[in-house]
This record gives structure tokens, sequence and C-alpha cells, in this order.
């Protein structure tokens, strides 16, 4: 929420030669600082080229062309005049709305959009303020148009450039005024996004394609147990590959170092390290399996107290199910699941005199710089972060373990007398092996049914890790004795159910767990969107219908579900033996759901013919971005749902790259539709949004043509494949 803005002169803007007017609105608590002086956030060039900064890195979901339509849009200059840039990593630029730099939970459109429209507005009255006075009219007879200011009585225009000076000297005003919905003519509009053309030709340099003066680049594998350790390790095999420099033994780790990634990974496969097992080395994925079961079942963890855990009454939950009608109860299970980023971690560092610097792909630029700092015993001011573009980061790049690995390694370099920079790369072997994973779940979810089969309460039974243990992330600071992340997908939904019991039991393997697309969503959208379904089977009511009587009083939610029903044709007559499924839920301020047909052409196979998608972001910024984001979203969500798993044999993971790591292909992906729904609100999230909902809805068109519900996740675990 946006505290009182304190617009003053100074902090709002500045003027100095050769750099145009600045424009700073770091003082919205959304934002920025409170303190005047901090730097611009918005800046026009004496050429009218405006240049906008944010906090939040491009990890391929267009949110900084969404971001240039709005101060586009508010400026009234033409989307080509406008680029985003990243601000420096400095706490006048963090997040005050999460009190750091970084960007996950779909925040990126939700806390930019208005003090970034906010901004660029003032920019324009003022403007539009200095022209009147230059023009000798008031200032309601002039129109801000394509980067001019315009007197239609008298012909007469001015450029922004022209008007810098003189704006200068203004007062801001004390609220700006946005331009309505029903004027824009740049947000909204489904423009090509600034960042294609770069990842088309090639030109887009991301984190891992960076390189500088003398680089050297190191290639890391980790002890194949979680908590292993090197015992010993022969180098002169690697030492013995041209291009290799050294081989450097790090925490739980082993680097090679050379000329470039091929003669390290030579290097590296050339080496027969020997690891300890560690405290891990007995796990294994069934007889994890069976650990959660049993604590799920038992449902003897922690209970969420409704201060804790918003929607929450043990006692009514209690009554509920000892007055049910009927209780439908389900156990579910999902596994680890890895990000699988296109690219893979790495990090580049260098050590000056004065410090450090360090170029890599991220989603936490402050949380790297201090935990980097740290590591270097420098103060984080002096660490210099270079975010680059990112290809992936799904939650993975909300770590920053591969960013402390890398300062220990140039610190163990340097020890030796290395000072050129170093580029450390873990191949995708390591990553899938050594990384953080979604953590695997099991649920008893028990929804207690009135006589009239609607529901009174529902009691949802959790065991799993929690990732606020294992994560380096400082939002997750605290480590409440209940994990926050068991409820999301469940809590505040608009379904009416009157009374929720949650209960989280810790079930910790050691593996590595953290913040995965959709997060603690993921995996209970599959478990309530389930329940719901059974509940409809068990009244026989069309299960559609069933949730709108849930959503009775709900406008915002029942629009959704009614919208995503009618472009889907669902009640339409299908061809024999195919099914609809349906599943929808919230976050982030957004809804999103998903309907698909599907047949089961023999036994144990199904076969997907087509997806409807729709999400309800608020506020639209550029449709075809949101559209792609969902469409993302859902293959991300189906590679999961059919195949997706990371499993462990003797405390080692079994899954190495995508041969046994599936993605979706091309051949599996059947028709889909999208359908972007803007209801005008303050923006929501779009990122995550396509994620938790795909799984559920194939999983109750099965249950519509089996009568069997699925209960467990990948689909090949259940005894399906698709063809």
């Amino acid at each position: 929420m946006m505290g009182k803005m304190d617009l003053s002169r100074r902090g709002f803007l500045s003027l100095s030669a050769g750099t145009g007017f600045t424009l700073g609105f770091g003082v919205l608590p959304a934002l920025g600082a409170a303190a005047p002086g901090f730097g611009p956030w918005i800046r026009i060039a004496p050429d009218g080229m405006v240049t906008a900064l944010t906090n939040v890195s491009d990890i391929g979901q267009g949110t900084h062309t969404g971001l240039a339509q709005a101060v586009a849009e508010e400026l009234a200059v033409p989307l080509t005049s406008v680029r985003m840039e990243l601000a420096p990593v400095e706490k006048a630029f963090h997040n005050k709305s999460i009190g750091n730099y970084a960007v996950y939970g779909s925040i990126g459109l939700r806390t930019n959009l208005r003090p970034l429209r906010l901004a660029a507005a003032g920019a324009r009255q003022m403007l539009a303020e200095a022209a009147a006075a230059r023009f000798a009219v008031p200032v309601d007879q002039v129109v801000m148009r394509n980067g001019q200011a315009l007197h239609a009585a008298s012909g007469r225009s001015l450029d922004y450039k022209d008007l810098l000076a003189d704006a200068a000297k203004l007062s801001p005003p004390a609220e700006p005024k946005l331009t309505p919905r029903t004027e824009w003519k740049v947000l909204g509009q489904p423009l090509l996004r600034q960042d294609i053309p770069g990842k088309v030709d090639g030109s887009t340099v991301y984190g891992i394609d960076v390189r500088l003066p003398g680089m050297l680049t190191a290639v890391v594998t980790h002890a194949p147990t979680f908590g292993g350790t090197l015992v010993s390790v022969d180098e002169a095999p690697a030492l013995a590959v041209r291009g290799v420099r050294k081989v450097v033994r790090l925490a739980r780790a082993l680097a090679v170092v050379g000329d470039g990634y091929w003669p390290a990974s030579k290097g590296l496969a050339a080496l027969s390290p020997q690891w300890g097992p560690g405290p891990n080395a007995g796990i294994d994925s069934d007889g994890l399996s069976r650990q959660l079961r049993d604590a799920a079942m038992a449902g003897k963890g922690y209970s969420f107290p409704g201060s804790e855990m918003p929607g929450t009454n043990v006692t009514a939950t209690a009554q509920a199910m000892a007055g049910a009608a009927h209780v439908v109860d389900t156990l579910f299970e999902v596994p680890f699941l890895a990000h699988a980023t296109m690219e893979p971690m790495h990090c580049a560092i260098q050590l000056r005199a004065d410090g450090a610097e360090i170029w890599l792909s991220t989603q936490t630029q402050s949380d790297t710089q201090a935990a980097v700092a740290t590591v270097l015993g420098l103060d984080p001011a002096k660490v210099k972060v270079n975010a680059t573009p990112v290809g992936g980061g799904f939650g993975r790049r909300l770590e920053h373990d591969f960013a402390v690995q890398a300062a220990h390694l140039i610190k163990a370099l340097a020890a030796d007398g290395v000072t050129v920079p170093v580029k450390m790369v873990w191949p995708r072997e390591t990553d899938m092996r050594a990384g953080y994973y979604r953590p695997a779940v099991a649920s008893r979810v028990r929804l207690a049914l009135d006589a009239n089969g609607m529901p009174m309460g529902m009691r949802c039974d959790n065991a799993n890790p929690s990732l606020l243990e294992h994560t380096g992330l400082t939002i997750s600071g605290g480590r409440p004795a209940g994990d926050w992340s068991v409820g999301m997908g469940i809590v505040q939904q608009s379904y009416a159910i009157p009374a929720l019991h949650l209960t989280w039991t810790r079930v910790d393997p050691g593996v590595p767990v953290g913040f995965w697309r959709s997060v603690g969503a993921s995996q209970n959208g599959l478990f309530l969107e389930v329940t719901i379904d059974q509940a409809a089977r068990h009244v026989g009511v069309d299960p559609v219908d069933y949730r709108r009587r849930l959503l009775t009083g709900k406008d915002r939610a029942l629009t959704f579900l009614n919208k995503l029903a009618a472009v889907a044709g669902w009640g339409r007559t299908l061809p024999p033996g195919h099914a609809l499924g349906f599943a929808m839920g919230e976050a982030n301020n957004a809804i999103s759901g998903h309907v698909v047909e599907l047949s089961i052409p023999e036994p144990g196979k199904f076969r997907l013919h087509r997806i409807w998608a729709a999400i309800d972001p608020g506020v639209v910024a550029n449709p075809n971005a949101v559209e792609a984001q969902m469409m993302g979203g859902t293959i991300f969500g189906l590679s999961a749902a059919l195949a997706g798993e990371i499993t462990l044999k003797d405390g080692t993971v079994e899954q190495s790259n995508f041969d046994s790591y599936p993605l979706a292909t091309l051949a599996q992906v059947p028709p889909m539709e999208v359908l972007v729904i803007g209801n005008n609100t303050a923006a929501g999230g779009v990122g995550e949004e396509g994620v938790p909902s795909i799984a559920p809805a194939i999983a109750n068109a099965l249950f519509a043509l089996t009568g069997k519900p699925i209960t467990r996740l990948p689909l090949t675990r259940a005894g399906w494949a698709m063809v």
C-alpha cells in the first residue's frame, strides 16, 4: 500500500548541464527512498529521449515494455522514445513494498506501474505549465502529444527539449493527474515488446554471455549428495588439459579454471574426485514418499492460527467435520521439481582495489550484493552488481548460492595471485543436481459437506520441507513456526468455504528447497480444485455450476468463471469419449484458470485436444505480453504435470538434464486459446498465474471420464501418459 507522497520540488526534479530534465519519484514509498537528492528515476535528455529506471529485472516476462508503455502514455511521447534501465543497486532504489531490490511473486507491474505513471504524469503537467507560460495562454489550452506541447488555436508548438529548463523551475503538482483509461493510446495496447529484436538477432547479452578482458572461466561440480564433502582428488589429469589453469577446492564442490568454458569443462571431466557421503546419503524417494504420506495422514503438525493464516478457524472447522453429512477425504502427493532454467547458474566476478564487481542473471540484486560482500569482507556498497537480462528465473534466481560460490572462488584465486576476472558456470548437470527445488508435498484434504452438498469447512494437513529454512531471500527471514507458503492457493480464495484448518508437519530430508514459479499454489491448486470436482460429483452437479454456487456474491471471480466457461463452450455436446476439465485460482491480485478438452484413446493414455486459458490481472499494460506469459506459464505447468519430478537414490538426484527431466514438446502442446480480461482495477500479477490450474484442469477432465480422481503428480506416477 502506498503511503503519503512527499513531492517536494527538490526531491521531484533536478537540472544539470547535458542531462536535461530529471524527475525522481523515489519519494513514493512503493519504489524508492524518502530523502531527496538520491538520483533520478525518469530522465528526459536534450534530444527528447526518455530513460526510466526500474528495480525489476528482465526475466523474459515483458514487464519492461509494459512499464515503458506507461511512461510513454503519461508523458505523451512515442514508445520508441522511452527506454527502461535498471536502477543502481543501492538502498535508495530498493522496492519499499518488499524491503529489498528483487522481483518475485508477480510484483513487477504491481509495484512499479502506478509510481511510474505518477512520475511521468507529473513531468507532463510541469512541461505543459512551462509551455503555457511561453505561449501566454491558460494551461488547459495546451495539448501534449508526441513529445511536443501544442497550442491549436495559434498553431504554435514547442518540443519538450525546449521546455526542460523552464519546467525545472516549477513546483511539481501535489497530485499528478493520470490519463483516464478511456484515453489510453499507448498503455494497454498490444505493441511489440522492446526486448524481442535483441533476443531474435542474438545481440542481447545474458549473464552467461558476459566477456571481460583477460577473463578466465570456471566450471563447477558439486558433491553428489547434499551435505557431502570432498575427500580427495588427483588434480593432474585436469592440469594436463590444454587451457586449464587451476583446480580449486570449494566447500562441497570442485572447480576447474581455464581459458574458456570448453577447456575448463574438459578438465573437470578428466577428474575422478572422491566424495564423502555426508548426512543425507541414505535418502531415497520411495522412503521419503512414505514419510510424507504418513505425516500428512497423522495430521499432528503445526496448526496455523487465524492471526498467521487469514481465514483459518480451528474450532469452526472441527465442528464442521463433526456435523458433516459427507466428507470428501483425499490424500495428495507431489514431487520435488527443478526450475530447469534455459540459462544455467553463473556469475562473473572481478576484484578491484576498492571493492568488487559482479555480472550475473539474478532476481535478487540486494541480497546477492550483501552475501557476496560478506564473503569478501566488504561493505555492500563496495560490491557493484551488474544485473543482465535473465534466461529464465522461475524463482531459482532468488537464491544467491551460486554468486556466493563465485565469491569464494575469486577469493581463493586471489590468494594464489590471480587478479583477472573469472566467470563461474554451473553446467546444466550441476545445476539440476545441486540446485534448489520445489518442495515435495503430501497433503490430506478433507472437505465437509452439508446435507445439500455445500461446503461447511475444510481441513488440510500438509507435510513437506520448509522453503523458509533453506532460502536466502531476506523477505523470508524470521523463520516462523509455520511456513506461510503452505497456505498459498488454499487461503484467500473466493469459494464459499466457511471454515478452514491448515496444519503443517516439517519433513526435511536435507534437500535444498525454495521458491518455484507460483510457489505453494503450484500444488495447492491441484489439491483444492480436484477436491471441488469431487464434491460436485458427490451431489451430481456440473463442476462449473457447482463453482458458481460457491462464488455467489463474488462478482469478479464469478465473472471470470463465466467468461472462461463461455469461451471454452462449457456445456456443449462433445465427441464421444471426450471431456472438459475446469480449474481456476487466485493470487497476486489476479485470477487465472484453464479449461482442457481431452480423450482417452486407450487405457492409461490420454490425448489433449485443446487448452483454453484465461487471466484477469486487473490492469493490462500490454495484452500480447500477458497472453505470452499465460502461454508460458501453462506450458511450464504442463511440463511438470506430465512427467516432471526430481527423484533421489542413495541421496543423489537421479535427473541431470532434459533427457531425464523432460519438458513439454511442441508435438504435445495442443492448440491453445488465451482470454485476457482486464477489469481496470489495480495491477495484478501475470508471471506466475499460468502455472497452478493447468494440472488440475487435466486431472478433472480425466476424473470426468474415469470417475477416479487424480491424487498424485506427475501423471506418469498416477498411471497416465499423454499421446
